[in-house]
């Protein structure tokens, strides 16, 4: 399947510049309708404060009239009037529609025109009250028409009614030009420029709005809604949906996709996406919402029952079949579940999520349903009812606290820590250093067991159906005969289900790696999971994970703050990678402020805890706050990760053009020296170099200026010319895209031992293709890495 980064960019940008244009004028009538409901929310303040302050200026008018002599008709006539302007401006707020709108300013016109006529009855001088409103009131009125044709009809009327009620005596000739001049040559003028500058204004500002609330709302990689657009789109389907319509989500996840992008780049996985989203966009109507949530996960809602939904499902799964990758095909889980009277659509995805999870569980590229609802009894509230368990300890009583755990792509509490706590007659709790102070006389692992029972006891009370336990467990406890079967029946005997609980091994000295491994294939065996805690502080390394092989791995929570030697980079997101690869999920404990929940989830962890997103507690508090914070999270990263690619790409672009230069030169004969000349004088070149087909460096490399710069040089390896490259992500990317400058992540490299990112093409000389590229210095702080890393 060969492709380039230049198509897949360009099948982006095609489809950011269709959506981009698509509202660059008004010819859909429904655009049309839109900007002008806009714009009559825009305009109603303003045209109410507008025409009110025009009734304060009659009135004012009205008592001027009264210290004037001469025959004037009866002021009750002209109050009226001004009641009468009084009750349109009234009406504004209420008017529904741009007609309604427009009708209340004809009325108000000629209300306003009649009230000017019967204000200069009677006066010697009538032209001299009337004609500056004559000439102000069309123009103060110009910005506030909605539309052209309102302000056409509103203006020619007004115009016809004061020269029919105004201007129908005869005059002097010196008299009717100056009237012709202030009102054909300033006033209606003036009212035409600024009714349709004011209407463009209001259109290009409607149009801009439309245009970024559409780029919000959409996954630039596949023009499909982004998933804030769905969730708020499926919020309001939702919510407006008959009693007894039925409605289901579909919820995907592409199988084995990181390998898609780590073996033969982004580029190609990219370009997956954007065949995958095809086939959704193929599959599915336009009833149906189709989004992707993010990463590699899809989903859909649509109208219809759970078996349509199931049969949809699996065409979307065949098709994705048929699409083809380098190492074969692409293939999916799909999970399915059909909408409840009364339920909020995160809860519909977190149902549709649990089934795509049990098809990932039961061996990937298939489909599964949700589980059946579970007909309520009253022995349920009764198990879960009563006050929460104490345990007499002593001279206190042990309680239970429960901290959560959040997962973070989902952003929705998934467990619960219990934690032991002291607490005396009075309610005070007692101090940790008291509680679990060792005592000569008491079996250690007592106090453990004891927690336990506690746990298991107020769990069944206080938590979530479908939340996990965290159950800290002392290897000690742990490794003892026999305990694995006491513990399944405690948990039984409480209500639980194992699988439900999830045994976290605590950081101590007792019990070896062996018999910890043999223990926790017997906690198996029963349905537990195994997490261990702390690692990263203490007893723990890696071989101590590889031999117990955790479900989970709790990382310290000072790895949030470890940050590598040199380059001040996070270790957190290696560390998080190597311990997925190996087969384990992650949860950072210690999320204590917002940048350090920002850098989890650019980390890819999977699950959270910590004093920001809760603190322990006897009761549990409600998660929506901490929901929120988890998705400002994501839009920081999103923000962020645009931005430090810009950056990135703007660094090296210079590198990339000048490389593409000394490639046409060698293809053209110059010979290396020459060849790259220009390219070793950029600051942070280390050297330029060919690679043969092989991966070994034909001929010497040229130095740049970076080359002098001190640093560790690894001397035994510091000879590029003695070792082969083909095994080098920049190598082998080269070579997959022919003729495509690439840019490699940063690396350690082995022959000056500083970080550099290589940037490589692949060319096809006469005898033989072979790679150029140029490696440069990326040790100094501050410089920007790829958004990825």
């Amino acid at each position: 399947m060969p492709i380039t980064i230049g198509e897949v960019t360009g099948t982006s940008l095609i489809s950011i510049n269709m959506s981009a244009t698509s509202t660059q004028h008004l010819p859909d009538p429904g655009v049309r309708d839109r900007f002008h409901r806009r714009s009559l929310e825009h305009q109603r303040p303003l045209s109410t404060v507008t025409m009110a302050f025009t009734v304060v200026a009659f009135l004012c008018m009205v008592g001027a009239r009264n210290l004037v002599d001469g025959p004037a008709p009866p002021l009750a006539y002209r109050l009226c009037c001004a009641l009468a302007l009084g009750l349109l401006v009234l009406a504004i707020p209420s008017a529904k529609s741009s007609w309604v709108f427009g009708a209340i300013g004809v009325a108000y016109m000629q209300v306003l025109v009649a009230g000017l006529a019967l204000n200069a009855a009677g006066l010697a001088q009538p032209l001299l009250w009337v004609l500056p409103a004559l000439v102000v009131i069309p123009i103060c009125a110009a910005p506030l028409w909605l539309t052209p044709t309102h302000f056409f009809v509103g203006s020619a009327l007004f115009y016809a009614t004061a020269f029919a009620l105004l201007l129908g005596e005869p005059r002097a000739y010196d008299v009717d030009a100056v009237v012709w001049m202030w009102i054909a040559v300033i006033g209606i003028p003036t009212s035409v420029v600024f009714h349709f500058g004011f209407y463009r204004f209001r259109r290009n500002h409607f149009l801009l709005e439309s245009q970024l609330a559409q780029l919000a709302a959409t996954d630039s990689l596949t023009g499909l809604q982004n998933r804030r657009a769905f969730v708020k789109q499926a919020a309001r389907r939702l919510d407006t949906i008959a009693p007894d319509a039925r409605v289901s989500a579909i919820f995907l996840d592409l199988d084995n996709f990181k390998s898609l992008n780590d073996r033969f780049g982004h580029a190609l996985g990219d370009h997956a996406l954007h065949q995958v989203a095809q086939v959704l966009m193929d599959q599915t109507t336009a009833d149906d919402s189709v989004s992707r949530i993010g990463g590699e996960e899809f989903a859909v809602l649509l109208l219809g029952g759970l078996t349509g939904a199931l049969q949809l499902a699996e065409r979307m799964r065949g098709a994705i079949e048929a699409i083809e990758r380098p190492d074969g095909h692409l293939t999916a889980s799909f999970g399915v579940a059909e909408h409840r009277h009364g339920e909020s659509i995160m809860v519909l995805l977190d149902r549709a999520d649990e089934a795509l999870r049990r098809a990932k569980h039961s061996g990937r590229n298939r489909v599964c349903a949700e589980r059946a609802l579970q007909p309520f009894t009253g022995d349920d509230a009764r198990a879960g009812s009563g006050a929460a368990q104490r345990h007499r300890w002593e001279d206190f009583y042990l309680i239970s606290h429960f901290q959560p755990l959040y997962s973070l792509s989902h952003q929705k509490q998934v467990g619960f820590e219990a934690l032991l706590r002291g607490e005396q007659d009075d309610g005070t709790l007692v101090p940790p250093v008291v509680m679990f102070a060792p005592k000569p006389s008491q079996d250690e692992g007592a106090l453990d067991r004891a927690s336990h029972a506690v746990h298991l006891g107020n769990a069944c009370r206080s938590l979530p159906d479908d939340a996990w336990l965290f159950l800290n467990i002392l290897p000690a406890t742990f490794i003892a005969d026999g305990y694995a079967d006491q513990l399944a029946t405690i948990v039984r005997a409480s209500g639980l289900e194992t699988d439900r609980v999830i045994l976290e091994i605590l950081e101590s000295h007792g019990g070896s790696v062996d018999d910890m491994s043999r223990a926790a294939a017997l906690y198996r065996e029963h349905g537990f999971l195994i997490a261990v805690d702390d690692f990263g502080a203490g007893q723990s390394n890696l071989d101590r994970l590889l031999r117990i092989r955790p479900d989970l791995v709790k990382l310290d929570g000072e790895l949030i703050r470890a940050t590598t030697h040199g380059t001040e980079q996070p270790i957190l997101p290696k560390l998080v990678s190597l311990l997925h690869q190996a087969g384990m999920l992650v949860v950072v404990e210690g999320v204590e402020t917002t940048e350090e929940l920002i850098l989890a989830v650019e980390s890819n962890v999977d699950f959270a805890q910590g004093y920001l997103l809760g603190r322990p507690a006897a009761e549990i508090a409600p998660p929506e706050s901490v929901h929120r914070q988890i998705d400002d999270a994501f839009d920081v990263i999103a923000q962020g990760r645009a931005h430090q690619h810009a950056l990135f790409e703007s660094e090296v672009e210079p590198y990339r053009i000048a490389l593409r230069l000394a490639a046409d030169a060698l293809l053209a004969g110059v010979v290396m020296d020459d060849a790259f000349a220009t390219l070793a004088t950029f600051e942070r070149c280390i050297s330029c170099f060919i690679l043969d087909d092989s991966g070994r460096q034909i001929g010497y490399e040229v130095a740049g200026p970076a080359w002098s710069k001190e640093g560790a040089s690894l001397h035994p390896v510091a000879n590029p010319r003695d070792a082969r490259w083909d095994h080098r992500p920049y190598f082998r990317n080269a070579v997959l895209l022919p003729g495509v400058v690439v840019t490699s992540n940063p690396y350690l490299s082995l022959a000056s031992g500083r970080p550099c990112i290589a940037v490589t093409l692949a060319v096809q000389f006469a005898a033989e293709r072979s790679v150029i590229g140029v490696e440069l210095d990326w040790s100094e702080l501050g410089l920007p890495w790829p958004a990825g890393e």
